[in-house]
């Protein structure tokens, strides 16, 4: 169990370096229209790093919600973006409390 949390801490900790780079207003509604209008894996699994990461401060309005950067990371679950579905499972797997995200261990 330990080791699993590790290596989510290790990938979570690496995909915020690579999509954390350029949260700016502009970036964040073309990944936003890619991942919803053109159905984008790989844009709606970076958007719930905008949703989850202390970059959004850069942006205007844009608050910490873990439901929505789940939404996204399952979203890009099923367009199969590999990064959206390990983040929703290990999202899952573990729950969040604080956002009222229940563990789900299957």
């Amino acid at each position: 169990m330990q080791k699993t949390i590790r290596l989510f801490i290790i990938v979570s900790s690496i995909s915020m370096f690579l999509y954390g780079g350029q949260m700016t207003q502009a970036a964040f509604e073309l990944t936003l229209k890619k991942c919803e209008a053109e159905n984008e894996g790989a844009a709606c699994a970076k958007l719930y790093y905008y949703f989850i990461s202390s970059k959004r401060s850069y942006l205007a309005d844009l608050q910490v919600d873990k439901q929505k950067a789940l939404y996204y990371a399952k979203k890009a679950c099923t367009l199969n973006d590999r990064d959206g579905c390990m983040t929703a499972g290990m999202t899952l797997y573990y729950g969040d409390q604080h956002a009222a995200i229940a563990a789900d261990r299957k």
